[in-house]
């Protein structure tokens, strides 16, 4: 049988003796009172193929480091025989370096339909948007205080009062106490002297 790892041929001491096929099916199963069962179908399920080999000859840490990398990466890659062509990601390979003209590996194929690999930059990305975020919530109070005037207040104001000379409307007494709530305890006690915002 002729089989063929991610685009590397693989010798007669390299390939299984046999592939294991078939698979089942990934079930929930809820069982109610009186002997009712509730079953969700998620699908088929594939058996891993696995077997034990070894390489041998001038070249065999190469083919070992190469397999090696095809793991590492992680990628689907294609396994192939004369039959059929499947996608499958090196789950384990495990090596025995005794020489470097004689190593013995055991290997394990999951066949997969779709891979999908958590992107690292993720936590990067969450970072720069909580910055930018910062930044815009910064430059939009800074484009407010730049907007803000200052008032001193004078003897027989009130905010009613300064509101009205403000924006012409006695009413928004409540917007010139909410951007001073850090100095004013209460929208009634404002003293002569204190410099206030006018947004």
């Amino acid at each position: 049988m002729r089989v063929v790892l991610g685009g590397m041929e693989l010798r007669t001491t390299e390939k299984p003796d046999s592939v294991q096929h078939g698979g089942g099916q990934m079930l929930a199963v809820n069982t109610f009172p009186g002997g009712n069962v509730s079953i969700q179908n998620f699908g088929s399920t594939y058996r891993e193929i696995s077997w034990e080999g070894w390489f041998e000859g001038i070249d065999a840490m190469e083919r070992m480091y190469k397999i090696g990398n095809m793991r590492q990466k992680g990628n689907a890659i294609d396994f192939v025989t004369e039959a059929y062509t499947q996608r499958v990601v090196i789950k384990e390979f495990q090596p025995e370096h005794r020489t470097n003209f004689f190593i013995p590996f055991s290997i394990t194929l999951q066949r997969v339909v779709q891979i999908t690999k958590q992107a690292p930059k993720e936590a990067v990305d969450k970072t720069a948007e909580e910055i930018k975020t910062a930044e815009e919530k910064k430059n939009v109070e800074k484009k407010e205080e730049q907007n803000t005037e200052s008032y001193t207040v004078k003897a027989g104001d009130t905010l009613s009062k300064i509101a009205k000379n403000q924006y012409g409307d006695a009413n928004e007494w409540d917007k010139i106490y909410q951007a001073n709530k850090d100095i004013l305890t209460s929208p009634h006690k404002i003293q002569i002297g204190q410099v206030i915002k006018i947004p």
